[in-house]
């Protein structure tokens, strides 16, 4: 087995950054999710309710995040000053700390929503912080991983098949055998050593084409997920969440070792 993709998605819920080589940090991949979308209100916005952030693009240029929109690019840089705390809704409880970014791109945000939005970074993140406890503003564990044999698996199932950009996943493991993945407890990818935390449970976002942005009329992905990968309570599954216990240099290509 080896890695045939690694993604990173610097604005949460928007287009992937596709990677030759990265790498992981306590927080997952590089750059991973250090960004979000905010409403009028401080709560995060997601590509489940605003499918438009789904064509938002962004490429790292030497120091700087550029996001790209039709009106221009704007220029971020990758490890912001610190500025005045916004204290932002994520999924938990208690609020996150959050830097306010560039009022010209949240204006341009905005327009391109259609709803007053703004742009942070996660304070968390930020030059000094302990990188040992630092979080990202992703929705779960620091990684998702898919198999390719998995997606063959659903695509056998399926009326029409589907690419892997409906599960956002970081990592994505070429393989022979499908869903082989649920008995992973722990894994190394070059030197990186990765510990499984639990399945993946999917969201209504599986079913929006990331081309097209429209919902699928019979909700699939999910409907057919649901026939065979039914995770224990409620919902399904489909991928695995870790957490990285050894960081360091990842490639395409790299072998995937199973520890236990």
């Amino acid at each position: 087995m080896y890695l045939s993709h690694i993604n990173t998605y610097p604005i949460k819920s928007t287009h992937p950054i596709a990677l030759n080589s990265s790498y992981l940090f306590n927080t997952g991949v590089a750059y991973d999710r250090h960004w979000m979308l905010v409403g009028a209100d401080n709560a995060m916005l997601t590509s489940r309710k605003h499918p438009k952030l789904l064509h938002i693009t962004s490429r790292v240029d030497a120091g700087s995040l550029v996001v790209e929109l039709p009106y221009g690019d704007f220029l971020l840089p990758l490890k912001p000053q610190a500025r005045q705390e916004l204290w932002v809704h994520h999924w938990g409880d208690e609020p996150l700390a959050a830097w306010p970014q560039n009022s010209a791109l949240d204006a341009a945000l905005s327009e391109y929503l259609e709803l007053p939005c703004r742009l942070v970074y996660n304070a968390s993140l930020g030059a000094g912080s302990n990188v040992q406890t630092a979080v990202s503003f992703a929705d779960a564990q620091p990684l998702l991983l898919t198999t390719s044999a998995s997606l063959a698996a659903l695509n056998q199932r399926l009326e029409s098949p589907i690419g892997m950009d409906r599960f956002r996943t970081n990592l994505v493991v070429n393989n022979r055998i499908a869903d082989v993945e649920d008995a992973w407890q722990k894994i190394r990818i070059g030197v990186c050593e990765l510990e499984v935390a639990y399945p993946c449970k999917r969201c209504v976002l599986t079913t929006i084409d990331p081309v097209t942005l429209l919902p699928h009329a019979r909700q699939e992905p999910l409907r057919t997920l649901a026939q065979y990968r039914r995770l224990g309570g409620s919902g399904v599954g489909f991928g695995i969440n870790l957490t990285v216990v050894k960081g360091g240099v990842i490639s395409v290509n790299s072998r995937v070792e199973i520890l236990a």
